[in-house]
């Protein structure tokens, strides 16, 4: 008698199907019928965002765009011709990039429009957590000095233009930044929650299939992710960028994993959210890159001599030269309690004496003395 072989053994793949099938189907019978009422999903109907028209970055469903920052508008352009302010300029072209010295950066806790969203995962620690990641992106790739990190948040939607200047300004003071970074995280809402959390049969066996090809096409558990981004000028107040970004990545785990976790940056959703905080980052050090080096002058009455508030951990070397420039606080002849920060070149430069790794001296070259509030620029 001869023995019984099988003629057609299944593939490896076609078993792993089968066996997903299997579970699929019996726990299709136990599922609980109900999406969990804490877990945030997205409506039918486009959620309301904030109403800023700026630049939007997209990561997960689109290919990213060109970075096209479009510099603000210069202060004072309506001023005499004698009057030269300091531009912000963003060196669009390149031929006036100051990267060769390290500025210093805060970043500020985030804020969140829709707390509920964080509820699948348990990502609660989003509004430290990207940063956080933006700031780990900046030192290892960009030549800044290590971004400050401060609990506070900023971006508060019900702020005036003038109230978040006069924010920027304050934090930039108390932690002697030179830039002041803010954001908002619009929405981290699922599409479909109940492809995740309570899927039919059919969809149990569509899950299981992207989980073992790892296909990502057509799978219906996407959690999307728009952080809106604000970058100051800390002595002005004045916003230097200000961009919208998005990323969206299937969200297929049930457990509170938390943000920024092993287990979060191993879904394709945290992964994306990876890749755009190094998107964020770029365009943060491109953005400060073509800003001017500019530090605060601590002067005293009858002395030609000052201390920088920078040096040779910012790039300084003694016997530099750097521009003088005063700060003026402009009033609005329309608006109550309403007024604006401009930076006016004088015909001084300062001579770097000696440099330390936070702090430097410098003479007054014509011998004059200050009084008032200065800052000494490389432009």
């Amino acid at each position: 008698m001869g023995s019984i072989r099988s003629r057609n053994p299944l593939p490896p793949l076609t078993k792993s199907l089968l066996l997903t099938s299997i579970m699929g189907l019996s726990s299709a019978l136990c599922a609980n019928p109900l999406v969990p009422d804490d877990i945030a999903y997205r409506p039918e109907g486009k959620v309301a965002l904030s109403q800023n028209t700026g630049d939007a970055v997209v990561v997960g469903t689109a290919q990213l765009p060109a970075s096209t920052t479009q510099p603000p508008s210069e202060a004072g352009a309506d001023t005499p011709a004698q009057t030269h302010y300091l531009p912000q300029n963003q060196c669009a072209d390149r031929s006036r990039d100051h990267n060769t010295l390290h500025k210093s950066l805060v970043i500020t806790r985030f804020t969140r429009r829709n707390p509920q969203s964080a509820n699948a995962g348990n990502l609660y620690a989003a509004e430290a957590g990207i940063p956080e990641m933006i700031r780990a992106q900046l030192t290892r790739t960009h030549q800044l000095l290590p971004p400050a990190m401060i609990t506070q948040g900023f971006a508060l939607p019900n702020l005036s233009e003038t109230q978040l200047k006069q924010q920027a300004q304050k934090i930039a003071r108390q932690t002697r930044a030179q830039f002041v970074l803010s954001g908002t995280i619009d929405d981290m809402a699922m599409t479909d929650a109940s492809s995740t959390y309570n899927p039919g049969l059919y969809r149990q066996l569509a899950n299981g299939f992207h989980n073992l090809t790892g296909i990502e096409k057509f799978d219906k558990r996407t959690r999307l992710f728009t952080l809106e981004l604000e970058l100051r000028d800390g002595f002005t107040g004045e916003p230097l960028l200000n961009r919208r970004y998005s990323a969206s990545g299937v969200w297929n785990t049930r457990k509170a994993i938390g943000f920024d976790s092993p287990a979060f940056l191993k879904t394709p959703y945290g992964r994306n959210v990876a890749k755009l905080s190094g998107v964020i980052s770029d365009d943060i050090a491109q953005t400060v890159d073509c800003q001017p080096y500019i530090a605060s002058i601590d002067a005293h009455p009858g002395q030609t001599q000052v201390i920088l508030q920078g040096g040779a951990n910012n790039g300084l070397q003694a016997g530099a030269k750097m521009q003088l420039y005063q700060v003026i606080v402009v009033g609005s002849n329309s608006e109550y309690q309403v007024s604006e920060t401009r930076l006016v070149r004088r015909p001084t430069q300062l001579h770097l004496s000696e440099v330390y790794p936070s702090h430097s001296t410098a003479v007054v070259e014509d011998g004059s003395y200050l009084n008032g509030h200065y800052l000494a620029v490389i432009d």
